[in-house]
């Protein structure tokens, strides 16, 4: 036996799993040590429902996330009050048996304790009830008008489909009955098994992980687009046409298949971030627009060393020169480094190499990418409007793009390692609330 003091319950904690009861609860409330003592515990046995709300509301008191599963009337207050709610129907899914038709026969057979009827003795008798049945169906039917006799149709009909629902044959799906849990929670399991609570947090990690990386996406593409656009209207430089398809194609069939990822099957030990505004996704988004401004700024300025001193208004028509050329290049490498770097894989979802329909658009736009660089087809850069590019600066582009693909890559694998994400403390929050409540006790 451990003397039970409410000072030294979160001690006790850290070298005990804590179990209590309702009756335990009741004195708690009693000596109003319920903050102090109920967010340690991790078993509670035959609680009552008012303080299985009791429990929801001071978990979420201190700060911590609370799911709760149940099954009926008694649980609707906790269900309302937790973050997510799970209602577990008493439907049981029908238990699969190896057994022939044979040995079915024959239990079926046992269990009445009376041979079964044969094939042709059973369909004897079938008939001759029916040809009785008709017979005097027909004559019920001579005496009634074609508009009762429509009715009477519809009636039988709508009878025999309520006899199916009600009397299942053991292989149909089982009757999904709601209840009061179901109303008052956002999930519903279709079997009393608690087994669905795993499905939802792997579904909500990797929404989360997912939202991330679409703001840190949406932020990179639309700094370095900024910057692209910028210096091509200070310079006099348009986009073309074809250019502009191209790029926007590209861009969504990548925002089309990096949703297309599906959560794995198994929990990971590791969390995803909480939230947007930490330190993580600041730090990744000034580091990786950092070294984007930096090839952006010197792919421009060694193609403006190529160019002719030339006056181009900003309201003219457009014409292909280097600045446009190898500001599209830059553009376009710079979409796939976004992507591909910032992509949320393992261990919450699938991997670049799982998730075929993203990796196949990655592969054919750094293939683009290549082809569009090196010049080797010179009939499709005429087609984008792309003039050739001077051989020293086509190697220093592929060289640059290399790099910079590097540098994002390495400074996002060590803000994932440096900045992990983590469960939010709410011990720091359960002692405020504890001290506030001995200050209330004590005026």
């Amino acid at each position: 036996m451990i003397p039970y003091n409410e000072n030294e319950v979160e001690t006790l904690s850290e070298t005990h799993d804590l179990c209590i009861g309702g009756d335990c609860i009741e004195m708690l409330q009693r000596t109003s040590a319920v903050i102090q003592v109920i967010p340690y515990v991790k078993v509670y046995a035959r609680v009552a429902p008012e303080q299985k709300e009791l429990i929801l509301t001071t978990f979420k008191t201190v700060g911590r996330i609370a799911l709760m599963c149940g099954d009926g009337t008694n649980d609707v207050g906790a269900l309302k009050q937790a973050h997510v709610g799970v209602a577990l129907l008493n439907a049981v899914p029908p238990a699969k048996t190896g057994k022939s038709a044979d040995e079915t026969s024959k239990d079926d057979n046992t269990k009445s304790g009376r041979p079964k009827k044969s094939k042709s003795a059973s369909d004897a008798d079938k008939s001759a009830s029916v040809n009785g049945e008709v017979s005097v169906s027909n004559q019920r039917n001579q005496r009634l008008t074609p508009a009762e006799l429509q009715r009477q149709k519809i009636a039988s009909l709508q009878k025999k489909l309520l006899d199916e629902l009600n009397e299942g044959d053991g292989h149909a799906a089982p009757i999904v009955k709601l209840g009061d849990a179901s109303m008052a929670s956002p999930f519903t399991a279709k079997h009393a098994s608690v087994a669905p609570t795993t499905d939802i947090i792997r579904q909500g990690r990797s929404t989360l992980v997912t939202t991330l990386q679409m703001f840190k996406i949406l932020g990179l593409n639309c700094l370095a687009t900024a910057y692209v656009l910028s210096v091509m209207y200070l310079d006099g430089v348009k986009l073309g046409d074809m250019q502009a398809t191209i790029s926007g194609v590209f861009t969504a069939a990548f925002f089309l298949f990096i949703s297309h990822a599906r959560p794995l099957q198994t929990l990971s030990s590791e969390r995803p971030h909480p939230n947007i505004f930490c330190a993580y996704v600041f730090l990744s988004l000034l580091g990786q627009f950092a070294i984007h401004l930096l090839f952006l700024i010197s792919s421009v300025n060694e193609a403006e060393k190529h160019m002719p001193e030339e006056c181009v208004e900003p309201d003219s028509e457009f014409h292909p020169n280097l600045v446009n050329t190898v500001s599209y290049m830059v553009s376009m490498m710079l979409q796939v480094a976004t992507f591909s770097v910032n992509y949320m894989g393992h261990p919450f979802n699938q991997s670049i190499s799982e998730n075929k329909p993203f990796m196949y658009a990655l592969v054919s736009a750094v293939g683009f990418f290549t082809v569009i660089t090196s010049d080797v087809f010179r009939n499709l850069n005429d087609s984008l409007k792309l003039v050739p590019l001077p051989l020293g600066l086509r190697d220093k582009l592929l060289t640059w793009a290399v790099l910079m693909y590097l540098s994002c890559y390495s400074w996002e694998r060590f803000l994932r390692w440096a900045f992990p994400g983590k469960v939010p403390s709410w011990k720091k929050r359960q002692r405020l609330a504890a001290k506030s409540l001995e200050k209330k006790k004590n005026v």
